[in-house]
């Protein structure tokens, strides 16, 4: 039930990501709408579904920007991998479990993509991009990052409901 709503809300977020979010741009950086989604999904103790997902919406990712093809879905893959580890009911109670999730994966995942394009002999100043696109990227998905994990466990609560016993 999951990939029949979570692969068009991922195709839908890569193309809002690549279209929209250009127009939301805090220096040079902007909101990573796929990698929050996949993240939140993931914290939801759904780290199986969140991987597939994040490799589906990689792929969209992929389609639509100037990464070569599988690059994004295969960081995407690895950050969820990494979020994976941090399920628990310990995690699970802590409010601001997502902030602090989001700010290491936004952080990783724009590690990882600057590497891959300094991989391909693209000339860059990594410290002005660090500066410019990461730390500012990384806040604006530090900043969406409750309301799409609260989002995220509203919808995981409507498709999963707990079972209860008499």
């Amino acid at each position: 039930m999951a990939y029949v709503i979570g692969i068009p809300l991922l195709t839908l977020l890569a193309i809002l990501q690549s279209v929209l979010m250009g127009y939301f741009e805090l220096l040079d950086g902007r909101a990573d709408l796929v990698l929050v989604a996949v993240v939140s999904w993931s914290l939801t103790r759904r780290s199986e579904e969140a991987m597939v997902l994040g490799v589906i919406g990689g792929f969209a990712l992929d389609l639509l920007s100037g990464l070569p093809f599988g690059s994004s879905a295969l960081i995407l893959l690895i950050v969820t991998f990494l979020v994976s580890f941090l399920e628990g009911r310990f995690w699970e109670a802590h409010l601001l479990m997502p902030l602090g999730v989001m700010l290491v994966a936004s952080l990783t995942y724009h590690m990882l993509s600057t590497f891959m394009i300094m991989i391909l002999a693209q000339d860059i100043s990594f410290a002005y991009v660090f500066r410019r696109i990461i730390l500012p990227s990384t806040f604006l998905n530090v900043v969406i990052a409750l309301p799409a994990s609260q989002l995220a466990s509203a919808l995981h609560y409507r498709l999963f409901p707990q079972e209860v016993e008499l």
